[in-house]
């Protein structure tokens, strides 16, 4: 069970510094970890509303909606991480 202090706690340091990626992903792998999907994936979507190319948070979206047994958003999470890793790979001939 997570604690519910610790939970206002990094949420409110992700409020004022929404620009701390670190402190958002560990937000997400708490909430996930905590059984927690549905908010981690709220989560995982604002730094992708921000960060549309964010590989962590795709990958973070994709654990949560598998978590919440919402396999078409985990496909498309999944899908949009093969598409990024081919890109970078193409870059790199």
């Amino acid at each position: 069970m997570l604690d519910p202090e610790l939970l206002v706690g990094l949420e409110d340091a992700v409020e004022a510094a929404p620009d701390n990626r670190a402190l958002h992903f560990h937000l997400i792998a708490l909430l996930l970890n905590g059984g927690l999907a549905d908010r981690a994936l709220g989560h995982a979507q604002w730094v992708l509303l921000h960060e549309p190319d964010n590989r962590e948070a795709l990958l973070f979206a994709a654990h949560a909606a598998e978590q919440l047994e919402d396999d078409e958003r985990a496909q498309l999470a999944k899908s949009a991480d093969a598409v990024k890793e081919l890109v970078e790979a193409l870059q790199n001939v």
